[in-house]
């Protein structure tokens, strides 16, 4: 999947987040994609990384994995990549890859001060 822009990438993001869930570290995260009309958002925040597949299955077939590009959002993310995969889940973390290239490390950061970064 390519993207011309943020715009773009948000749009494609809320079509395909229709069918498969939006896994998020925190409410900030929530929040930020929220702002953008992007629903069937879960955070991971006191949740154990091992119940994933459990929360998902018989609801959805695999997940958008949108987790920080930072060291915490790495690690957590290959967590659960390795989790969701072994248990027959498709996973997808082209959103996130999209957002690495434009340089954004935060999904928080894709709204400042409550206002959409994306137009």
């Amino acid at each position: 999947m390519e993207f011309r822009d943020l715009k773009d990438w948000a749009k494609k993001l809320k079509n395909l987040s229709r069918d498969y869930p939006v896994l998020v570290e925190g409410k900030r995260d929530r929040e930020a994609l929220l702002r953008l009309g992007i629903n069937n958002v879960i955070t991971l925040g006191g949740k154990r990384v091992v119940d994933l597949p459990d929360m998902l299955e018989g609801r959805f077939h695999g997940a958008i994995l949108l987790y920080d590009l930072d060291k915490q959002g790495e690690r957590i993310g290959e967590k659960v990549k390795k989790i969701l995969t072994e248990q027959g889940f498709y996973v997808t973390e082209v959103f996130r890859e999209y957002l690495r290239g434009a340089g954004i490390i935060h999904i928080e950061e894709l709204t400042i001060h409550g206002k959409d970064k994306v137009p």
